[in-house]
This record gives C-alpha cells, sequence and structure tokens, in this order.
C-alpha cells in the first residue's frame, strides 16, 4: 500500500518487476527497438511498453519523442494526456513537456515562479525510419538500425503489416522466422511445399549479421480461391536469410526461373520476457501483387506460426546448446544462440 517513509532503493532504469535479469536487460535496453507504427504517433500520446518499461510517444514539430509514460510529479500516465502547442500535456494536472521531456508550464504555479529543473520527463532516444518509431532505452547504442534499403528505395511494392502481439519471447519469434524444416508442417494453407531433405548449408557470420541462403521448394505464393493468381503448383527457389541482433531478420525469396524476388523485413520487439510484438514489411519486387494481398498473406503465414510458437515451452530461448537437440538443418538456430550468448545475454542465468 505504502513505499517507505525513507525509500533507500535503488531507482535503476530497469523496473523492479522485471522478467528480465538485470544483465540481459542492460544488454537489450541497448539496442534499437520498433515500438509503434508512424502512423500510430499522430495528434495524442500513444503508450507503449518496452523490455516491462512503460513509454509514451508524442509527435510535436521536432517530431517524435520518447519518454517514460510516468509524470515525475504524481506518478499519472502521461498517455492519458494530451499533445497541444507542440507540447505534451499531463491529463492529470496539466504539466507541460517540451520535446527534449523539460517541464515548460505548470497551471498551479504563478508565471513568474521559477520550474524545479528535476521535474523533467525520462527521455529515450528516437527515430522513424521504414515507417517505424524505434526506441532505444541505453543513453548509447550498441549498434545502429538495420539497414533494409529495399525499403526505401522504390524496387517494389511495400506493404506494411498491421502489428501483432505474440505470448512468446522475441528469440522464440526470429529462431522460428529462419527455421526451413518447419515449412512442410506449418505451412500447409499458404507457401509449405514438400517434405525435402535440407542439405547442409554454412552460416555466414559478420559481426552482428548472419546469413544463410538454401534452395527451397514453395507452393506458388498467393494461390487461393478469390485471389486470382492461381499458377503452376511449385516453384524452386533461393531463400537467403538475415539476422541482424538481436531481434531483427529478413529473408530474400528469389525465384530463378521467373526472375523475380519478394522480401519479408521482420523485428520481434521485446514487450516483456515473455511477451513480443512484431513488426513486418514486405516488398514485392516483382510489382504483380496489390499490397493488400501481400499483408493478407503474411497474417495468414503468421496465424499458423503463432499456436505453435507461443506453445513451445521454455519460452525463453535456451542459450546453452545442451538443453535441446539439433540436426544439420539447425545451423542458423545453432549460431543464433551462439550469437546471443556471445553478447553476453543468459550469462547471469549460468550462476
Amino acid at each position: 500500500m505504502f513505499l517507505p517513509v525513507k525509500n533507500a532503493g535503488a531507482k535503476g532504469p530497469r523496473p523492479a518487476h522485471s522478467g528480465f535479469s538485470e544483465s540481459d536487460w542492460g544488454i537489450l535496453a541497448s539496442f534499437w527497438h520498433p515500438v509503434a507504427l508512424s502512423s500510430e504517433v499522430t495528434d495524442k500520446p500513444w503508450g507503449t511498453t518496452l523490455l516491462d518499461v512503460p513509454v509514451v510517444l508524442y509527435r510535436t514539430p521536432e517530431g517524435v519523442s520518447a519518454a517514460r509514460d510516468v509524470c515525475p510529479h504524481r506518478s499519472a500516465r502521461l498517455s492519458l494526456g494530451t499533445v497541444r502547442d507542440g507540447r505534451l500535456v499531463c491529463g492529470f494536472h496539466g504539466f507541460e513537456y517540451a520535446a527534449d521531456g523539460a517541464c515548460t508550464r505548470i497551471p498551479a504555479l504563478a508565471a513568474d515562479t521559477p520550474i524545479p529543473r528535476k521535474l523533467c520527463l525520462q527521455a529515450y532516444l528516437c527515430q522513424e525510419r521504414y515507417g517505424l518509431v524505434w526506441v532505444c532505452l541505453s543513453k548509447v547504442p550498441r549498434a545502429g538500425l538495420p539497414e533494409w534499403p529495399h525499403i526505401e528505395d522504390g524496387s517494389g511494392i511495400v506493404a506494411v503489416v498491421p502489428p501483432g502481439t505474440w505470448n512468446a519471447s522475441a528469440a522464440r519469434h526470429i529462431e522460428n522466422f529462419t527455421d526451413l524444416c518447419h515449412v512442410p508442417f506449418i505451412h500447409t494453407s499458404t507457401f509449405g511445399g514438400p517434405e525435402v531433405v535440407i542439405e547442409p548449408y554454412e552460416v555466414q557470420v559478420d559481426g552482428m549479421k548472419l546469413a544463410f541462403e538454401a534452395p527451397v521448394v514453395e507452393r506458388v505464393r498467393y494461390v487461393g480461391e478469390d485471389t486470382g493468381y492461381a499458377q503452376p503448383q511449385l516453384n524452386h527457389a533461393i531463400y537467403r536469410y538475415e539476422t541482424i541482433l538481436p531481434f531483427s531478420t529478413s529473408v530474400k525469396v528469389h525465384h530463378p526461373e521467373k526472375g523475380t524476388t519478394y522480401r519479408v523485413f521482420d523485428v520481434g520487439s521485446p514487450v516483456t520476457a515473455s511477451t513480443t510484438r512484431i513488426f513486418q514489411i514486405v516488398v514485392d519486387e516483382g510489382r504483380t501483387v496489390p499490397a493488400e494481398a501481400l499483408i493478407d498473406f503474411t497474417e495468414r503465414i503468421n496465424g499458423e506460426d503463432l499456436s505453435q510458437v507461443v506453445a513451445q515451452s521454455p519460452q525463453a530461448l535456451p542459450l546453452d546448446l545442451r538443453d535441446e537437440i539439433h540436426i544439420p538443418a539447425d545451423r542458423m538456430s545453432v549460431e543464433y544462440r551462439r550469437a546471443l550468448a556471445a553478447l553476453g545475454l543468459g550469462a547471469d542465468m549460468a550462476r
């Protein structure tokens, strides 16, 4: 009911109730994560959560700003307030905050009364790119945003998929995205082809990026009774997967016979240790499919994956390779787990 009269507890950036260990939280907080579509942040504050931290986004003439979704006056949720004249206004007592988080007005104070300097928001680094709003909770990012030029260079039809929230860890989602073994069994109503032997492949590791390429026999994409895109039953494609640590990945699907290329860019944003908001952008370089169909097809694929991924136990991704059995087709998964461990993730859980 009450906090102590003398609250000597350390007030670090990681919430006390967080499901992340202190070490893992600190590492993940040093990366950029998408938290909203740019279109979601309009003339009202937008509340969201990243790594168990409540975050408010608000748009001013300077762009989109991000801060902890807590007014320092009486701990009200700022996302319940408004944006007025380029200022974030707390809906509880009307305190106003500028783009940098500084309090600029307190209605209950006389205009000539100085505002305490400590009365400011806990602001976070924030930027917009690819139609997404990205936030870094650390003052010094460990890496930049993923470089995905095909989204911006006009090379194809671009479709931004409405974000979905999965009750699964971000790492489990990313690992599933790059897994070839499940495709014939899970994606039976979308692009999954026949059962085939997956030949050994090599994973290239270059700093924060892991990549591999493999031939895939897939069902023709967009086949359906009401799409009008029915074609021969099977395609021989080359898939190239690239994962950028910790939770960004993409796949380039190239059909050599047709000379067409299709790309999916995917980021798992860790809301909590066991909840992930999925952001996806699809680029059809063949320009044969409307954006609406690209979105519909991607959502159907996600629906097929969802029930399996959320049911995995444990939800946390095992970084000790002895905890699960691996086969040669799991080479990307193995290297991904090694790379996450090399970042220092999971280290304090081993003590």
